[in-house]
This record gives structure tokens, C-alpha cells and sequence, in this order.
């Protein structure tokens, strides 16, 4: 499909009769917000991924909007309920009862503190009007407005009619738009994966073209956009789509050449995937630590086994192996100190599941990353049998009572072969 010029933005309204956008689930505070803006004497609209999901007929979390007023005049407006953010997009964080609304100013053309290295957009601060903001947004869904207070849909890249043909389409010439944020190959995936948007091929082409352009984007940030990928509610559809247009590759290199040898622990991300997605359909909380122990699982063991054969003891060579995934991983995703340390831990766990007797029961039992680990070990155990006794030992324990554990744990101790190191 045919993209749009990025020096042109053509506008169609629709009115509340023909666009049926469910005005009644916008956040009252997201309205109230607008109000005063207006009110002051500003432009303001509910924009992107909100008007996108409720045109959608999914149910959004978050309500960002846009307005003609820069980041001073917003925090004029709102004084101390606002606070600017941000060095690389200058934003307005709004706090309106238990929630925050982000206000982002209209983006304008190439005057200004416009930074670019290379094609890649570092540092963008150049505020402008409506019709040059929605240029700037990467896809036709998300260069979308709603006038509140009209309820009218101000469209000015044809996402109204993307959205209702089910296609994703980017706005601008491809080769551009992923040198100026490479991280907009990522979203592509998401929203192809989350919404269900159509990726033609020429779309996909041009993602495994511009790949290698992901390397030059801050490791922490393309962390963030992995855990969003995670948590997108259908990981196990976006990682075969990460796969094909390998960009998998460039987030977890070591993993993806292990994933081609090994296809038992190809098997297991699968179910991993399959496990989130199912726990946020039914509203169940997530963690980012459980996935990305998941996949980095996958280069631990033969780092695990590697040190193991040095000569540490199991418990040693787990500390040892980790840190050193974690040093591997550091050049492609910056994983936060906390994640990583929910990480080792759930690990750990997985040796301290082999002890089903005495003391070290219960302080396992307790543990606060237990639950994480467990359901990693019942995902180990569907692929690895030897495991099931482990698993079924802490299924069981969980549903007994304090006495019922103290008579298993410390009872007659049955007769078990001494635990191997192996995981």
C-alpha cells in the first residue's frame, strides 16, 4: 500500500454518528484534563493508541493527549499537579487522583532543538501544529485526534480506514521513519501482535532491511520495549513474528542461536509465552522478572554447566553463571539491577526445589519470588519428566496445612538419591 508523503497531512472529520467511538469509557479525569486546557486557551485532544484501541472496541489504560501548549505553558496550567519529564521528548506528566495523564506538545518540522545522528532522531523538542504532528507519528492508527468536546475524530493519515481495513500501515517512506527511531520496528510487531493490524510484506521487507538499526538505539530503552512486547497479551504470535523478521536475533543473540540447535527449550519459551498471555486475558498480575528468566534461561544452562565443571559446587557455579549472562545480555538489552536480581533468585529456586525435606522447605515455601519460580518449574517439568516429582511435591505442599507440612517435611524421611547439580 501506497505511504503517505510525510510533507503532506490531509484531514477528514468524522462526526460521532459515523466514527461510534464509545465516548462514555474515556477517563473522566483524561476529559477533565482537556476541559481546563481548552479553557486556558489552548488546543487539546485525546490522541494515539486510546482513540486507535477504542475504535478497536478494546478497553485502553492509558489516555495520552495532545496539545498546542509547550511543556511550560502545561505546567503554568496545572502548577503543581504537573511535572516535566524527559530529555530526548519533553513531556508533561499530569497527576489527576490515583493516575497520571500524559501531554505531549504537537510536534513540528526540522526547525529547532532537533538532534539527529546519523538519520536517528537523539533529541526532539521542535513544537509545531496538529496537521505536522500527526506527520510525525510513526503509523496511520495513531495519528488520530478526538475533540472531546465535540466528539469528532480529526484523521490525517487515512487510520480510520487502515483501522477498518485491518492494516498497519507506516506513515512516510520506511527506510526514514526506522533510521529516525529504529524502535518503531519493535511497535510495528506489537500492534500487529496485540491489535491484530495486518504487516504486508512490503512493511516486513523493509523491518529486515532496517534491522541492524537497533543497535544504535540505548540498550535500557530497548529494554522497555521488550517488556512491552512481553506483556502485549500475544507474545506467543509476536515471537514467531520476531523470528522471521529477525529482530529477535538483535535483543537476545545468544538465546536465538541456541533456540536453533535446541528445540525442547524452543518449546518451553513457547509455553512460557503462552502462560503470560493467558494470565493477562484473565487479568492476572505479570512481572517482567518471569519472562526474561524465561528466555535468558535458555544461555544459562551451558554457562551454568561450563562453570559447574570447573570445580564449583552447584550453588556457586549458579551465582557465577548468572552474572555471566547477565554480562553477555549487557551490550544488547540493559536489564535493570532489580530485574536481574529477581532473575538469579528465581534461578536459585530452581536448586532449592531439589531439597523436599527438613528446614530449607519452608524458607523455599516463603520465599517472595516463589510463586514466579514455581510456575517456571512446572514449565520445566512439561519438557523435562525427570523434573515431575519436584513438581508435584510443590503443588501438593501448597494446599496442606502447617501440620500436614511439618509431618512431610519432617517425618520419616524417605530414601531419595542424593540431588544431582544438574537444573
Amino acid at each position: 500500500m501506497e505511504q503517505k508523503n510525510l510533507t503532506e497531512a490531509q484531514l477528514t472529520q468524522y462526526e460521532a454518528k459515523e466514527h461510534h467511538l464509545p465516548h462514555q469509557e474515556i477517563a473522566g479525569h483524561a476529559k477533565k484534563i482537556i476541559h481546563i486546557l481548552t479553557q486556558a486557551g489552548y488546543e487539546a485532544y485525546l490522541v494515539g493508541g486510546a482513540v486507535r484501541d477504542l475504535l478497536l472496541g478494546l478497553h485502553p489504560k492509558d489516555f495520552d493527549i495532545a496539545t498546542n501548549a509547550t511543556p511550560d505553558e502545561i505546567k503554568t496550567v496545572f502548577r503543581n499537579k504537573c511535572r516535566l519529564i524527559g530529555r530526548r521528548f519533553r513531556l508533561a506528566h499530569v497527576y489527576m487522583g490515583n493516575a497520571v495523564y500524559e501531554i505531549a506538545t504537537f510536534r513540528g518540522g526540522s526547525s529547532g532543538d532537533l538532534l539527529l545522528k546519523k538519520g536517528q532522531i537523539i533529541r526532539d523538542n521542535v513544537f509545531g501544529d496538529i496537521d505536522e504532528d500527526a506527520i510525525r507519528r510513526d503509523f496511520s492508527c495513531n495519528a488520530l485526534y478526538y475533540n472531546v468536546e465535540s466528539q469528532t475524530i480529526l484523521d490525517y493519515a487515512g487510520g480510520v480506514e487502515d483501522i477498518k481495513k485491518g492494516e498497519l500501515r507506516l506513515i512516510g517512506n520506511p527506510d526514514n521513519r526506522f533510521t529516525e527511531d529504529p524502535v518503531r520496528m519493535l511497535r510495528a510487531v506489537r500492534f500487529h501482535a496485540k491489535l491484530g493490524l495486518h504487516l504486508n510484506d512490503a512493511l516486513k521487507k523493509s523491518i529486515i532491511k532496517n534491522r541492524n538499526n537497533l543497535k544504535n538505539v540505548p540498550t535500557a530503552r530497548l529494554f522497555d520495549e521488550a517488556v512491552k512486547l512481553f506483556h502485549c497479551g500475544n507474545m506467543l504470535h509476536a515471537f514467531d513474528v520476531l523470528l522471521e523478521l529477525q529482530l529477535f536475533d538483535i535483543l537476545f543473540p545468544n538465546a536465538t542461536r541456541i533456540l536453533e540447535k535446541e528445540k525442547q527449550l524452543k518449546s518451553l519459551l513457547y509455553r512460557a509465552f503462552k502462560n503470560t498471555d493467558h494470565r493477562l486475558k484473565n487479568d492476572q498480575s505479570v512481572t517482567p522478572v518471569f519472562l526474561t528468566a524465561c528466555v535468558l534461561w535458555l544461555e544459562f544452562l551451558p554457562a551454568y554447566e561450563y562453570v559447574l565443571n570447573q570445580g564449583k559446587n552447584p550453588h556457586d557455579a549458579l551465582h557465577s553463571a548468572t552474572t555471566l549472562v547477565m554480562e553477555q545480555q549487557r551490550p544488547h538489552l540493559a536489564i535493570p539491577k532489580a530485574i536481574q536480581n529477581g532473575i538469579r533468585q528465581m534461578w536459585l529456586l530452581q536448586l532449592r526445589f531439589k531439597k523436599m525435606w527438613g528446614k530449607p522447605v519452608y524458607s523455599t515455601l516463603h520465599h517472595p519470588r516463589f510463586r514466579a519460580a514455581y510456575d517456571f518449574l512446572l514449565l520445566r517439568a512439561q519438557i523435562k519428566p525427570e523434573l515431575e516429582q519436584q513438581a508435584e511435591f510443590w503443588t501438593n505442599i501448597q494446599t496442606m496445612s502447617p501440620e500436614g507440612i511439618k509431618s512431610m517435611v519432617f517425618g520419616k524421611r524417605i530414601k531419595r538419591k542424593k540431588p544431582s547439580s544438574e537444573l
